[in-house]
């Protein structure tokens, strides 16, 4: 680890960011390389919970997902160049890794014996604006991971993306849906706490030389 946080720094001339997500402690990759944990928390819904007072959702497969993806990555630029005087980094999924997961997916499904799933995300779509979420299948943890939730602007459409997303989980036999690094809104809409995950750590190797605005896409 300390190696290969070297050779970033040697690839990136001073400037290397990298992101890893660790299923032994936070302890080990700081010590060795440099990793720190961020923002382990998660929100975890159980799947037999129904929420009234919906927006429509439809549901996204593979290539539909792609669509969203380049909208969010393109808004996302749009909002960060407000010229603030601070570095701002988001990262989000690329296709390649969603079609990584529903790879994974579709494969867990054959070995057991269970409906292979179409269907990798959703979006709703109002006059204020849309949102959507990506997830993949952890039949391990029996839960449905979100990859990315765009908060659509009003509580109706997160509780559609949400209902979506539970409506999934049960259809593949999974306990939970489980949301990364959740924001206060989203425990508000929910009315359920975050805890602290306790595996995929995200760990954050930030080595930054520049003081004003630096923006970053993944």
């Amino acid at each position: 680890m300390q190696l290969l946080s070297e050779r970033i720094r040697t690839m990136t001339e001073g400037r290397a960011l990298s992101v890893l997500y660790s299923d032994i402690g936070p302890e080990f990759y700081d010590k060795h390389g440099g990793w720190k944990t961020y923002d382990a928390n998660e929100l975890v819904i159980p799947s037999t919970k129904e929420f009234g007072d919906i927006l429509s959702a439809d549901m996204l497969n593979l290539k539909d997902a792609e669509i969203y993806i380049n909208e969010d990555v393109k808004n996302l630029k749009d909002e960060f160049m407000d010229g603030k005087d601070s570095t701002i980094v988001q990262l989000i999924p690329l296709h390649e890794e969603l079609e990584w997961a529903t790879v994974r997916d579709r494969h867990l499904a054959r070995c057991l014996k269970l409906e292979e799933a179409e269907n990798f995300g959703a979006k709703v779509t109002s006059v204020n604006g849309w949102g959507y979420v990506l997830w993949f299948r952890e039949y391990q943890s029996s839960a449905l991971i979100v990859l990315r939730l765009r908060e659509p602007p009003t509580d109706a459409g997160m509780r559609g993306l949400l209902q979506a997303a539970l409506s999934e989980a049960r259809r593949s036999g999974l306990e939970n849906v489980k949301i990364w690094s959740p924001s206060e809104r989203l425990e508000n809409v929910t009315g359920i706490k975050k805890v602290v995950r306790e595996d995929a750590l995200p760990s954050l190797y930030l080595r930054l030389l520049v003081v004003k605005l630096s923006t970053y896409y993944l």
